[in-house]
Order: structure tokens, then sequence, then C-alpha cells
């Protein structure tokens, strides 16, 4: 399960997706996004590929209730084409996430805060460049009860391919390479395109150990994503000796 990554600005996105529009003006780097926050996507509703903001956190259209579903944030590329809550946007509605990293954190490597608490040690997961990348997603438009729409999304998961990456989580990412995007986005993809884009998607990721501010989401800052060394003692990381 993949629940917080980090997204780039506005200027980046624009130069690495290329959108006939969008509606990313002013958007900046957050360095520690959470479920049911605003992100940026890459979608085409129309025929025309356009960058937008949506809530990270599927709302299929056939959901009736007041209160959003929860744990929709991630879809497993092995089952959405035949779970309920993903088929109909896995099979037409795909979408682009844009990212600089994402975290995991590594149930073999408990750590213990100066506050007391027993927890996981986080990693930063990015690619070795520290480019942009484009995680696979799913899209939705919702019309609430009140009538009111709401754009939302899922990122779509794998099994971890790579020996570092598998080291620290079992699940990663769907992210895809720049001559996969039009055909992820069109609608008339067919499901065997759509699995063999999903195999061939990449797994050139590197990680580092990164400090336990990040398990609280209020935390924002670019600190978030500096590597620091394990066990250490200090202020952001702690560990009691």
């Amino acid at each position: 399960m993949c629940g917080r990554y980090v997204t780039p600005d506005d200027r980046a996105m624009e130069s690495y997706f290329h959108p006939g529009r969008h509606h990313w003006k002013a958007w900046i780097n957050r360095y520690n996004v959470g479920p049911s926050m605003p992100v940026p996507i890459v979608y085409m509703p129309h025929g025309e590929v356009l960058g937008d903001i949506a809530r990270w956190g599927l709302i299929p259209t056939w959901w009736k209730k007041d209160a959003p579903p929860t744990m929709t944030f991630n879809a497993r590329s092995e089952e959405a084409a035949s779970k309920p809550t993903w088929r109909q946007s896995m099979k037409a509605l795909r979408c682009l996430m844009p990212a600089k990293g994402w975290y995991e954190w590594n149930e073999n490597e408990p750590v213990t805060t100066r506050s007391g608490r027993k927890g996981h040690q986080p990693y930063y997961f990015h690619s070795p460049g520290n480019e942009v990348v484009a995680i696979a997603g799913l899209w939705s438009l919702w019309q609430a009860p009140n009538g009111s729409a709401m754009l939302s999304c899922a990122l779509l998961t794998k099994e971890a391919a790579g020996e570092q990456i598998s080291e620290i989580h079992h699940r990663m990412p769907v992210v895809l390479d720049p001559m996969q995007f039009e055909a992820w986005l069109s609608p008339e993809s067919s499901a065997t395109e759509v699995v063999a884009m999903i195999a061939r998607s990449r797994s050139d990721f590197v990680a580092h150990r990164v400090s336990t501010k990040v398990n609280n989401v209020r935390n924002e800052s670019p600190d978030l994503i500096e590597e620091v060394p394990a066990h250490s003692h200090n202020l952001l990381q702690g560990r009691r000796p």
C-alpha cells in the first residue's frame, strides 16, 4: 500500500506532461501528500489531455452515500479490472498522477521515537535522477446526492520489482514511461494492452531512510525527503539509546 507521496510543482509538471490545458497554476511542491487530499492528475476526459486537481481516494460513479468511501486511494493492478470499485475506471477512465517519489515503511525495521511510540522505519523512493515520474492511476467524476460533482483518483500498485524495493516493502506504485502515456490515457486501449503496459512499468528506483516526521501528515517541508542515518539519535528521527 502506498499512502504518502511527493508531488512536483506546476512548472515541472507542465514540462514533463505537456497537457493541452491544466488547472495546476501556482501548485507548489508537496512533500507529504496523504489520502483524501487534493492531488494533480493528467487525464483525457474528452479526447484532450488535461491537467486537473482531484481528490486522492476514488469515489465510484455508482456511490450513493453522502460520505466518500474509505481506503480507495490504492488499487491493486492485479484485481482492478474485476473489482466493482475499480472496474469502470480501469476500463476507460485511466489517469497519470505526477510525483517525485513516495514513502513506504519497512515493517522489519522497528524504530522508537523520543515520544516513546514504536513504529517502523520510513523510506523515500525516487528515480535515480530525482526527476518527475508518472504513477498510473484511475479517475472518476462522482455526482454527490446534493448535485455537486467531485473528481477523484486512485493510484495503481503492483508487486515490488527489484531487490532494493522488495526488501523494504512488497508493493509499489505502477510507474509508466512517457512512451506509454498516450495509450494509458486513451479509453480505446484494450484490456490486453493495459495489462501489457503494467507489465512493462518501471522498477528503476532507489530508496533511503527518512525522518519519522513523515508519519504525521500535518508535517510538510522539504527536509522530509532528506536521508537520515540508520537509528539516528536526533529530534527528527529519535531513537532511544
